[in-house]
């Protein structure tokens, strides 16, 4: 390898996620206009029985709580990224320490294209599917175990075969993303 391709592979690439499913934006509205429902309620309280209504903005604001922390959380593991750097793919998320999948363990990068997410049998490490996009690991009817990191299942989606689970990721441009990371796998055999 010559100088300046060692260069060029020790240079970080990075790549934008395909835009969101609509899931995203449905599952936003399914927590809020519940919020909204239970607002016009406590205002329908108060001006019906003006007694109850510290109790019922007390039952409001704890259920306001909860779901902003889970918002919160959720948000934080979001992918915005991927890079690729001389180590490996990082997964870079929002306020969450990134993943990284060196290229040691990757096998094969392949692409596939899917009608829509798959049949989860079973949730892995996060609980929501299509809030703020596909994140975490799952168990998938025909796929088994795999781990995703993705905003859209529309379109093409990267699929890295490693040496232990899949991870399936939807960059923007799948292609470029295919050639950039293929070209940097030929680097690191040689």
């Amino acid at each position: 390898m010559t100088e300046p391709e060692r260069v060029c592979m020790a240079a970080e690439e990075k790549f934008a996620l395909a835009p969101a499913d609509p899931e995203t934006t449905v599952a936003l509205l399914v927590l809020t206009v519940p919020l909204g429902v239970l607002s016009l309620v406590g205002v329908a309280v108060g001006i019906s029985d003006p007694a109850e209504l510290p109790g019922f903005l007390a039952f409001l604001g704890g259920v306001v709580l909860v779901i902003v922390l889970l918002v919160a959380v959720l948000f934080a593991f979001t992918p915005t990224a991927y890079i690729l750097d001389a180590q490996g793919i990082r997964i870079a998320r929002r306020f969450a320490r990134p993943v990284l999948v060196p290229y040691a363990r990757v096998r094969r990068v392949a692409l596939r294209q899917f009608p829509g997410p798959p049949n989860i049998v079973w949730l892995g490490s996060y609980p929501l599917r299509g809030f703020f996009g596909y994140f975490g690991r799952f168990r998938v009817e025909r796929l088994g175990w795999i781990r995703v990191y993705a905003t859209s299942w529309d379109g093409e989606m990267v699929v890295l075969e490693t040496d232990r689970e899949p991870y399936f990721l939807s960059p923007a441009e799948p292609q470029k993303f295919c050639e950039a990371l293929r070209a940097r796998l030929c680097g690191t055999a040689a």
